[in-house]
């Protein structure tokens, strides 16, 4: 049984052998976060702005608070943060974090 699971693989396998490859480099980003922000924003002026902003409010190499980042919205986010001045970007972040890397790589293979 084991032998048909690698020689066919399983859906586990799939999921892991997943490896986004950006066309960009940017220092302190993992690749999947530059990965997803190339598909995200189609522009260079919004992939330039999207990366300051993620350096700029996020800990270095901290990928599941980046993609987390980048799934709920940086412009929704700066709306949400008028609404409630309160709020901080760490909070925000946290409380729609992704509960997993896994749950964070399937979510970058949508997009």
């Amino acid at each position: 049984m084991n032998f048909l699971k690698k020689l066919f693989g399983n859906e586990h396998s799939k999921e892991e052998s997943f490896i986004p490859i950006p066309v960009q480099t940017i220092s302190g980003l993992e690749p999947i976060v530059v990965y997803a922000v190339e598909r995200l924003c189609p522009s260079m002026e919004e992939q330039k702005y999207t990366f300051t902003y993620l350096l700029e409010h996020t800990e270095a190499n901290d990928t599941l608070g980046q993609l987390t980042l980048l799934r709920v919205g940086i412009k929704n986010l700066e709306n949400i943060m008028k609404k409630n001045t309160s709020l901080t970007i760490r909070y925000a972040i946290y409380s729609e974090r992704f509960p997993n890397m896994k749950a964070a790589r399937k979510w970058v293979k949508s997009i």
